[in-house]
Protein backbone atom coordinates (compact mmCIF):
# COMPACT_ATOMS: atom_id res chain seq x y z
CA UNK A 1 0.00 0.00 0.00
CA UNK A 2 3.16 2.62 0.52
CA UNK A 3 4.41 2.56 -2.41
CA UNK A 4 0.93 3.25 -4.04
CA UNK A 5 0.43 6.39 -1.70
CA UNK A 6 3.84 7.77 -2.49
CA UNK A 7 3.21 7.11 -6.07
CA UNK A 8 0.10 9.27 -5.64
CA UNK A 9 1.79 12.06 -4.11
CA UNK A 10 4.53 12.35 -6.60
CA UNK A 11 1.82 13.06 -9.14
CA UNK A 12 0.28 15.29 -7.33
CA UNK A 13 3.64 16.77 -6.75
CA UNK A 14 4.41 17.20 -10.14
CA UNK A 15 0.77 18.40 -10.94
CA UNK A 16 1.57 21.41 -8.53
CA UNK A 17 5.13 21.72 -9.43
CA UNK A 18 3.65 22.15 -13.29
CA UNK A 19 0.99 24.77 -12.85
CA UNK A 20 3.84 26.88 -10.54
CA UNK A 21 6.37 26.45 -13.74
CA UNK A 22 3.31 27.55 -15.98
CA UNK A 23 1.98 30.23 -14.01
CA UNK A 24 5.55 31.52 -13.86
CA UNK A 25 6.12 31.50 -17.34
CA UNK A 26 3.11 33.02 -18.00
CA UNK A 27 4.24 36.18 -15.20
CA UNK A 28 0.79 35.28 -12.90
CA UNK A 29 1.26 35.50 -9.41
CA UNK A 30 0.34 32.15 -8.25
CA UNK A 31 -1.10 32.46 -5.32
CA UNK A 32 -3.39 34.72 -6.75
CA UNK A 33 -3.92 32.26 -9.44
CA UNK A 34 -4.74 29.22 -7.09
CA UNK A 35 -7.09 31.58 -4.92
CA UNK A 36 -9.22 32.64 -7.71
CA UNK A 37 -9.15 29.30 -9.19
CA UNK A 38 -10.64 27.93 -6.18
CA UNK A 39 -13.22 30.69 -5.35
CA UNK A 40 -14.28 29.80 -8.99
CA UNK A 41 -14.71 25.91 -8.61
CA UNK A 42 -16.12 25.85 -5.16
CA UNK A 43 -19.47 26.44 -6.13
CA UNK A 44 -19.47 24.19 -9.72
CA UNK A 45 -21.44 21.43 -10.69
CA UNK A 46 -19.48 17.73 -10.66
CA UNK A 47 -21.17 17.43 -13.89
CA UNK A 48 -19.26 20.77 -15.12
CA UNK A 49 -17.95 20.58 -18.90
CA UNK A 50 -14.36 19.99 -18.80
CA UNK A 51 -13.83 22.92 -21.16
CA UNK A 52 -14.43 25.32 -18.58
CA UNK A 53 -11.88 23.76 -16.39
CA UNK A 54 -9.63 24.37 -19.19
CA UNK A 55 -10.29 28.01 -19.22
CA UNK A 56 -8.40 27.70 -16.14
CA UNK A 57 -5.06 26.95 -17.16
CA UNK A 58 -2.36 29.55 -16.61
CA UNK A 59 -2.28 30.21 -20.09
CA UNK A 60 -6.33 31.16 -20.79
CA UNK A 61 -6.59 32.38 -17.20
CA UNK A 62 -4.05 35.26 -18.10
CA UNK A 63 -5.98 36.18 -20.94
CA UNK A 64 -9.49 36.14 -19.08
CA UNK A 65 -7.87 38.37 -16.45
CA UNK A 66 -6.65 41.03 -19.15
CA UNK A 67 -10.55 41.37 -20.19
Amino acid sequence: GGVLFRSRGASRAAILYSIAISCRLNGINLFEYICDVIEKTVEWQPNTPLEKYRDLLPDRWKKQQQH
